[in-house]
């Protein structure tokens, strides 16, 4: 599994309190530039990304498929820059049926900020609602519920995701 760190709403009714800028979508997984320690993941690592490129398609419908990664780019209001813990729910994972996870992250009001869920492992790989958010101080920043769709169709062979480009 990996987990990334690094605006106009789209979806219907996002929490977006404490957003400047807020996008969010999937798109092929992005290569990883190193690892850092996050406990509260299943896998105990989040990977970090110094410069995602766009996504592929916007909105909340993600394919449930190998090689997808989904999430979100925000940049925030200056009174909620800062440390904030990203949260991730979703469908029961690995043999503890896992449902959150979270990590700790730096959100910037001068520049959009990175977090996402790419899907690694067979397990990861399950239609449902999942909701992506960040919090800091007791306070929502924003929060994004995407459905997780078995894919009619090979969502990573339509994008490229096969590419050399895009395989990690």
């Amino acid at each position: 599994m990996a987990l990334f760190v690094c605006g106009t709403p789209l979806a219907a009714n996002p929490d977006t309190n404490g957003v400047a800028q807020l996008e969010y979508g999937y798109m092929c997984k992005v290569p990883t530039d190193e690892e850092m320690v996050a406990e509260d993941t299943i896998s105990g690592t989040v990977s970090l990304v110094t410069d995602p490129p766009p996504f592929t398609y916007r909105g909340t419908t993600v394919p449930a498929e190998l090689g997808v990664e989904f999430g979100v780019r925000v940049q925030v209001l200056p009174e909620f820059e800062g440390p904030a813990t990203v949260h991730v729910e979703h469908p029961p994972h690995g043999a503890a049926g896992i449902t959150h996870e979270s990590w700790q992250t730096y959100l910037s009001a001068n520049d959009m900020g990175y977090a996402s869920f790419s899907f690694e492992a067979d397990y990861e790989v399950t239609p449902g609602t999942w909701t992506m958010s960040a919090t800091s101080n007791g306070r929502v920043i924003y929060s994004v519920t995407f459905d997780v769709v078995a894919p009619m169709g090979s969502a990573t062979d339509a994008m490229g995701c096969n590419e050399p480009d895009f395989v990690s």
